[in-house]
């Protein structure tokens, strides 16, 4: 070494250096060829991972779709058979799925009429997991109802680029979306249902009560009639005894009979007021009429005193708020026995006050607060001394909150009671005409020259009502239907006609309509057990002017003839 020249030496460390760097060209050449082959290999994977999202994503963008869409036609519309398969068409319709199926349980939906649907559908059996199942590429998803099965949908699975987890993710959002329907429709269903139930009962209650009120008042009509026809005839002592039992007791019936009618009528929503003209007079004389006897014979004073002005007439339900005053001044003539009823009435901006003052028993102040309670007496042993269901003055409250009026009571035992009632009025404007009218001389054809027509099928009502016209030199033509009725009215002049509205054959509301459609113009008058608005107005629709209700005395016939004859 030491002989070599430094030339020598010079081209060897050249030499050297040489292969150095051909060595780490080398190196870096293959580090070079690594990384572009990694590069590559990443790519390519990169490119294989964006189809697969590309596919995930449209997937995702197809059953979004398909849920809004559906989504909002189950909330605007009944599940039915046609939704069904519309919503799995468009799962078919998808890249990713090819076949969906679905079945529920028989019966489950009155508005669908099938259970299967898809070629592949198979009933709903025990097999059903409650949970997502694959079987190769088909994927089960149970349909579960208030945490019951009640179906199946199934999906065949296209794509294999999008993972099973996505694909039940997403078809959970589907299963999801029916259960809610399927549920939502079986609500409706069952609301539907009970609804209808609830208006047939309703229905049924209704005409039960007027089948009832017409039963039980027809043959009160019968009674309380004859009880008058023979207050009219020569009888003895001892039969003047009988009769005043026999009318005590159908008045005490008639009330009870009342007071039980209203009280269904309140129970079956079908109180109701009907308003007309009436003159205070008229109410005052009425309430005096029935109770000062009564007062008197018990050794009581009954008094009705006006304070101030009252207006000529006013607008209102007469008879419900003569009903009202005969329940306050009959409790309070009947728990008296010493001293006196006293009824002072006001008009006060709008407004009826009046007050029912007694000096009898009184009521404990425990038993006032339940007072207006139906059934509720303050008496109820079995000892009590007076009679009554109990429902007088819950039917008064009722009836006076249907007037948005108010009652209210201070009572002390042993000294008396006072009721307090308000009833909103209006004031009627009594014209010159209408106070005419009431003045009409009747001259012009006297009552009793009068012809009338009777129609009614019952042959004691028959009986009653000719001879209480008979009283008034009246004698009737009978019919007992409304066939009958049309020829007579077609074969005689008639001056009125008292019409009896439940009758076989023909009814009287056929019997009127038919007649008004022949351009009959005479008064047509009702007779009717009904009470209720619905049968006032079917009586009125049909084209009778008027309703006597059942039972009738002799005075409220003649003042019915008076009225339109």
């Amino acid at each position: 070494m030491s002989g070599e020249s430094p030339l020598e030496r010079k081209l060897a460390r050249e030499i050297a250096s040489r292969k150095e760097a051909e060595r780490l060209l080398e190196q870096k050449s293959l580090q070079l060829y690594e990384v572009n082959q990694h590069l590559e290999l990443v790519l390519s994977q990169l490119k294989q991972q964006t189809h697969k999202d590309l596919h995930k994503l449209q997937f995702e963008q197809q059953i979004n779709e398909a849920l809004i869409h559906f989504g909002r036609a189950f909330l605007s519309r009944p599940l039915d058979d046609g939704l069904i398969s519309s919503l799995l068409e468009r799962l078919e319709s998808s890249f990713a799925l090819s076949k969906a199926n679905l079945t529920i349980e028989k019966g489950l939906i009155s508005t669908v009429m099938s259970y299967q649907f898809g070629d592949d559908a198979v009933a709903v059996s025990e097999q059903v997991k409650p949970y997502p199942l694959w079987e190769e590429d088909l994927l089960r998803l149970p349909i579960e109802v208030d945490h019951q099965v009640v179906g199946e949908l199934s999906v065949l699975k296209d794509d294999v680029e999008i993972s099973d987890e996505f694909v039940v993710s997403q078809m959970l959002l589907v299963g999801e979306l029916l259960c809610n329907a399927i549920s939502r429709q079986i609500i409706l269903t069952n609301n539907q249902e009970a609804r209808s139930r609830a208006e047939e009962s309703e229905r049924s209650t209704k005409e039960f009560v007027a089948m009832i009120n017409h039963e039980l008042r027809t043959p009160l009509n019968g009674l309380l009639g004859s009880a008058e026809l023979l207050q009219a005839t020569i009888l003895d002592e001892e039969q003047r005894t009988l009769l005043t039992n026999l009318t005590h007791s159908g008045d005490l019936l008639r009330h009870i009979i009342n007071d039980i009618l209203d009280f269904s009528k309140m129970n079956a929503g079908m109180m109701e007021l009907i308003p007309s003209q009436f003159h205070w007079q008229d109410l005052r004389e009425m309430i005096y009429g029935i109770f000062e006897p009564k007062a008197r014979e018990k050794g009581i004073t009954f008094s009705i005193d006006e304070q101030g002005a009252f207006p000529q007439a006013f607008i209102g339900d007469f008879e419900r708020i003569g009903q009202i005053l005969v329940n306050l001044a009959g409790n309070a003539v009947k728990f008296t026995s010493d001293g006196g009823v006293n009824v002072t009435a006001k008009w006060q901006d709008n407004q009826m006050f009046i007050s029912v003052v007694d000096t009898g028993i009184g009521i404990k102040k425990e038993a006032q607060a339940a007072l207006f309670t139906p059934f509720v007496q303050a008496d109820r042993t079995a000892k009590r001394n007076f009679e009554g269901t109990g429902l007088g003055l819950a039917i008064c409250k009722n009836l006076i909150e249907l007037m948005k009026g108010t009652i209210s009571l201070t009572s002390e035992l042993g000294k008396g009671s006072r009721f307090d009632v308000m009833i909103p009025l209006k004031q009627a404007v009594v014209t010159q005409a209408e106070s005419k009218k009431k003045h009409l001389d009747e001259s012009e054809k006297p009552i009793e020259h009068l012809s009338v027509l009777v129609v009614d099928d019952i042959r004691m009502n028959q009986v009653i009502i000719n001879q209480m016209l008979k009283k008034l030199s009246i004698t009737p033509d009978i019919a007992s239907n409304g066939i009958e009725a049309i020829k007579a009215v077609g074969g005689n002049r008639y001056d009125l006609v008292f019409m009896d509205c439940r009758m076989p054959e023909m009814d009287g509301f056929e019997a009127t309509a038919y007649l008004r459609e022949q351009k009959c113009a005479l008064p047509i008058i009702a007779l009717t057990a009904g009470t209720t608005l619905e049968e006032r107005e079917k009586c009125i629709q049909s084209g009778m002017d008027d309703i006597l209700t059942k039972p009738y005395t002799a005075k409220d016939l003649r003042l019915m003839i008076e009225k339109w004859a």
